[in-house]
């Protein structure tokens, strides 16, 4: 196998033409920077957790088959250059947005901002896909840049707000609420249709418990939550952010224990709620 890229998260290899295997590693990224702690068992989680939904969503996608406990042979895509995110409650980096300039978010209309409160209905607010960092987009540039044609536009936004849809009434019977999801989609190189792409797991969506859901406050997370509220309350964040204007690459920090348990602890705890399904 060939090694052909090296993601913050996962590798790939191309085993023969149009094929590849996903290796999900056990590393972790928070505000597109890579860590240099490990978190046990995410890898595992992430593959499976992928896994489960592509079969239980009612979207073609690249998964071909699973190959041990973290690994995933995909279809070879051509992929569409943007993170297609899908947020149903207002929370995140959609809260500073909002506040610098709520006409990016004018679909909404009047709408009575509440921190972790549901969105009047769920919006599509897609991002460039970048290694370094992703930035958002709006649908006019994507279509003026010639990123995707309108049509196509307007099949990726149903598409990923439908599937948004699906999935939160699968976590809703769990237990659990999606806040915000993100989706990759990509061209089969065949026939040209688009599939559902990339993985979907905790590093994907932001999921909270219905029975600790408090509107108005910051929400206990079951994804990486954990790790960005503990980077930016250790000040890191504003490193991150300095980095990301003056175009250096800062030094990680090094994950407490007790965040790196409690990451491995959750992400596994979610997923056998979700699916049902026990990791051995």
């Amino acid at each position: 196998m060939k090694l052909v890229h090296r993601g913050k998260v996962k590798d790939i290899y191309e085993i023969e033409e149009d094929r590849y295997l996903f290796y999900f590693s056990d590393r972790i990224s928070a505000f597109d920077i890579q860590m240099n702690t490990l978190i046990p068992r995410k890898g595992e989680v992430l593959c499976r957790f992928g896994e489960f939904w592509f079969r239980t969503l009612d979207t073609e996608n690249h998964m071909i088959a699973i190959q041990g406990p973290n690994k995933m042979i995909v279809k070879g895509l051509n992929m569409i250059p943007l993170e297609c995110i899908v947020r149903g409650y207002f929370y995140g980096s959609m809260v500073d947005r909002f506040a610098k300039s709520a006409e990016n978010f004018a679909s909404l209309g009047d709408f009575n901002p509440v921190l972790a409160g549901k969105l009047p209905t769920p919006i599509f607010d897609p991002t460039t896909k970048s290694q370094e960092h992703d930035v958002p987009i709006n649908e006019r540039d994507i279509v003026s840049r010639g990123i995707l044609s309108q049509k196509i536009l307007d099949y990726v936004k149903e598409t990923s707000i439908h599937l948004y849809k699906n999935m939160s009434v699968v976590a809703e019977k769990a237990g659990f609420i999606i806040a915000d999801v993100k989706f990759e989609f990509g061209r089969d190189r065949v026939n040209g249709n688009i599939l559902l792409a990339d993985s979907l797991g905790p590093d994907e969506f932001r999921l909270w418990r219905k029975s600790e859901y408090n509107p108005g406050k910051i929400q206990e997370s079951y994804d990486k939550q954990i790790l960005r509220d503990w980077i930016i309350k250790t000040g890191f964040k504003d490193v991150i952010d300095i980095s990301v204007k003056d175009r250096f690459k800062p030094t990680a920090p090094v994950i407490p224990a007790k965040i790196i348990n409690e990451l491995s602890e959750r992400y596994v705890y979610a997923y056998e709620q979700i699916t049902g399904n026990k990791l051995n």
